[in-house]
């Protein structure tokens, strides 16, 4: 039975506490690959009026995750790594792009771009993910 995956994901979304706090918005989903967009606000910037690092890398973390979960799996971060490349400033949201370089029946990697309205390139930062066991109904 296939399920609805944007609706299930802007659940689980809203009801992790620390997600939610950051305002994030699932815009596309699918198999291996979400697209969602977060809203630039004073509560998530740093002394110099960008968005924090913390949150940027918090924003790249959970979307990697959602888009590993998406093959029907309960999944945990083994490890992560984020490349800063611009300030996220100058923009009304930052756009996080994550998609599944290599499923695997335990590991998967993960590929995330954040970006401006522009598209211009903020963040790059890559991820894998650990399959804990099936979810139900997935």
């Amino acid at each position: 039975m296939k399920w609805d995956l944007k609706q299930e994901y802007t659940e689980v979304v809203k009801n992790n506490p620390f997600a939610a706090q950051l305002g994030i918005e699932i815009m596309e989903i699918r198999e291996g690959y979400v697209h969602a967009r977060v809203k630039k606000k004073k509560e998530l910037e740093n002394v110099y009026g960008d968005l924090h690092g913390g949150c940027l890398y918090t924003v790249a973390d959970n979307m990697a995750g959602i888009a590993s979960s998406t093959y029907g799996y309960y999944v945990t971060t083994v490890s992560g790594t984020i490349q800063y490349l611009r300030a996220a400033r100058n923009t009304e949201f930052i756009f996080c792009e994550a998609e599944v370089i290599k499923h695997g029946k335990t590991i998967d990697a993960v590929h995330v771009k954040i970006t401006d309205d522009n598209g211009l390139l903020l963040n790059t930062a890559d991820f894998t993910f650990f399959n804990l066991r099936k979810r139900e109904g997935a």
